[in-house]
C-alpha cells in the first residue's frame, strides 16, 4: 500500500474527485531502493596533472581568468573566461584555415570550429541576458556608447582575431557568419559584444578588448614543447584543451553562485545558472568531438612525442588529469545535498520517504505558487544527465581516436571493468533518488486514475 495522504492537497478536478484512492500492491512496483553508490572520482597522479597544466600553460591562463579589472561588475569572474574561451576559438579557427597539410579535411574542420564558436556565442549571450534580468547585476558590465566614439576610434575590438579573419579571403565567409551569430544571439541584450558585428540597433558595445585582453590570450598560444615538436596537430590539441579548461572554470563559478542563490532562496536565479551549466557540459562534449577530426598518424605521433601515456599502475583516464574537471564534477554531484533545503524538509535519519513525499506535493499541489522550486529541481537533474553523457561520450572519443586497445591502458576499453571510471560515472544511480521515486509514484497515480476513469465509460 502506498501512503498518499498528500493527495488531499491536490487541485480539485474531475479526475481527483471521482477516481478512487490509489492502492497498488507492492509486487507491482519496481524496486525503488536504489543503491546510492558513486564512483570515487579523483584526479590522476600529481606528476601527470602537473605535466598537463604545464603543457596548456594553465597557471598563466588562470591568472587571466581570475584578474579583476572591473570591481563593480559582479559577473566578471564568469563572463571573462567565457569570452577568453571564445577568443581562443578564433585563434583555433585561424590555425585551421592556415593548415598546410594536403590530406587535412579542411571543409569539415572549418565547419566544426565555426560551429564551436557559434555554440559558445549562444551560451555567452544567455549569460549576458541573465545578468541583465537580475536587478543586482543589471547595468554593471563595462560598455561604451557608440554616440561618444570619435571618427578615429573604432567602435569594436582592435585586438580580437575575428575582425581580421573577416577580411582574409580564406576565412572571410566563416568569420562573417560568426559575426551574424553575434548579432542574432545578442538581440535580447541592451548592448552588443563589440566584435565588429553589424549592430543594426546601434546599441552600446561591450569593451571587449578591456575585458577579454586578447593580446595576453594569444601570447599563450605556444606550448613549452614547440621547439622540439614539429606536428601540426599540436596546435589543435593545445587550443582544444585551453577552450575546455576555460569553460570548466566558468562552470565552477556558476556552481558557486548556484549554491549561494539556493541559500538565499533565489530559486529562479539558481535555475538559470543550472541550465547554463547543463549547456556547458554539452559544449564540452562537442569540443572533445573535435579530436575525431585529427589525422590518426599525426595525433598518435604527437601523443608519443608528448609522452601522453599512463605511468605504471595508473588507471585514471586522460580527462582526469584536469584537476578543475574533477572539482566541477564533484560540485555537480553535491547539488543533491541542496534538495532538502529547496523542499524545506529534513532528511529522515531512518531512511523514510520524507523528501520523496515533499517532492510529490510540490510537483502536484504546490507547483502553482512555488514553480521556481520545480524549475531548479528540473535544472539540477538536467546537469546530471548532461554530465554523465559527457563522460560516456569522452570514453567513446578516446577509444576511436587512440584505438580501444591503447585506450584500455587506462582501463577504458572494457565497459564492464570496475576500474573504468568513465563508464561507472555514466552507469551509477541517479544523484536524486527521492525526486526519481516521486516521479515514479506520481506516474503510477495518474496511470491508476486514467485507468479508473476509462473503466467508467466501458
Amino acid at each position: 500500500m502506498v501512503d498518499l495522504h498528500w493527495k488531499s492537497k491536490m487541485p480539485s478536478s474531475d479526475m481527483s474527485s471521482k477516481a478512487p484512492k490509489l492502492s497498488i500492491p507492492d509486487k507491482s512496483l519496481p524496486s525503488l531502493q536504489l543503491p546510492f553508490r558513486t564512483t570515487d572520482i579523483s584526479a590522476a597522479a600529481p606528476p601527470l596533472c602537473a605535466a598537463y597544466d604545464h603543457y596548456l600553460r594553465l597557471p598563466e591562463l588562470r591568472k587571466l581568468w581570475n584578474s579583476r579589472d572591473f570591481p563593480n561588475w559582479t559577473d566578471e569572474p564568469i563572463l571573462k573566461p567565457a569570452l577568453q574561451a571564445l577568443e581562443i576559438t578564433f585563434r583555433f579557427l585561424s590555425t585551421v584555415f592556415s593548415d598546410p597539410r594536403s590530406y587535412s579535411n579542411r571543409r569539415e574542420w572549418n565547419r566544426r570550429v565555426e560551429s564551436l564558436a557559434t555554440r559558445q556565442i549562444e551560451i555567452i549571450a544567455i549569460l549576458f541576458e541573465d545578468e541583465e534580468n537580475n536587478n543586482l547585476t543589471r547595468g554593471t558590465a563595462p560598455t561604451a556608447d557608440l554616440s561618444t566614439c570619435s571618427n578615429q576610434t573604432r567602435s569594436y575590438s582592435e585586438a580580437s582575431l575575428l575582425p581580421r579573419l573577416a577580411t582574409w579571403y580564406k576565412s572571410k565567409d566563416a568569420a562573417q557568419r560568426i559575426l551574424l551569430s553575434v548579432e542574432c544571439q545578442m538581440k535580447r541584450c541592451s548592448y552588443s559584444l563589440g566584435l565588429g558585428e553589424p549592430n543594426l540597433d546601434g546599441k552600446p558595445s561591450l569593451q571587449y578588448d578591456a575585458v577579454c585582453r586578447p593580446h595576453e590570450i594569444h601570447a599563450l598560444k605556444t606550448t613549452p614543447y614547440d621547439d622540439r615538436v614539429e606536428n601540426y596537430e599540436n596546435h589543435a590539441v593545445h587550443a582544444t584543451h585551453q577552450i575546455v579548461e576555460s569553460w570548466i572554470h566558468v562552470s565552477r563559478k556558476l556552481l558557486e553562485r548556484i549554491a549561494d542563490a539556493i541559500e538565499a532562496r533565489r530559486f529562479e536565479r539558481a535555475a538559470e545558472d543550472c541550465h547554463a551549466v547543463e549547456r556547458i557540459w554539452k559544449l564540452l562534449a562537442d569540443v572533445e568531438d573535435v579530436h575525431l577530426m585529427m589525422d590518426p598518424d599525426d595525433f598518435l605521433r604527437l601523443k608519443n612525442q608528448l609522452a601522453v601515456k599512463s605511468s605504471s599502475g595508473e588507471t585514471a583516464s586522460f580527462c582526469l588529469r584536469s584537476k578543475e574537471l574533477v572539482k566541477v564534477t564533484k560540485m555537480c554531484r553535491d547539488l543533491r545535498h541542496k534538495v532538502p533545503e529547496i523542499l524545506e524538509v529534513e532528511v529522515d535519519p531512518k531512511g523514510g520517504p520524507r523528501i520523496q513525499e515533499a517532492a510529490m506535493k510540490l510537483y502536484v499541489a504546490e507547483k502553482i505558487t512555488e514553480f521556481e522550486k520545480v524549475h531548479v529541481l528540473q535544472a539540477m537533474q538536467g546537469i546530471e544527465a548532461a554530465m554523465k553523457r559527457f563522460f560516456y561520450a569522452y570514453k567513446q572519443v578516446l577509444a576511436v581516436v587512440m584505438g580501444s586497445s591503447e585506450a584500455s591502458g587506462n582501463r577504458v576499453g572494457l565497459s564492464c571493468d570496475a576500474g573504468d571510471s568513465l563508464t561507472q560515472i555514466f552507469l551509477e544511480p541517479t544523484y536524486f533518488p527521492s525526486l526519481d521515486a516521486a516521479k515514479t509514484f506520481l506516474s503510477y497515480l495518474w496511470d491508476n486514475n486514467d485507468n479508473n476513469n476509462t473503466n467508467k465509460w466501458i
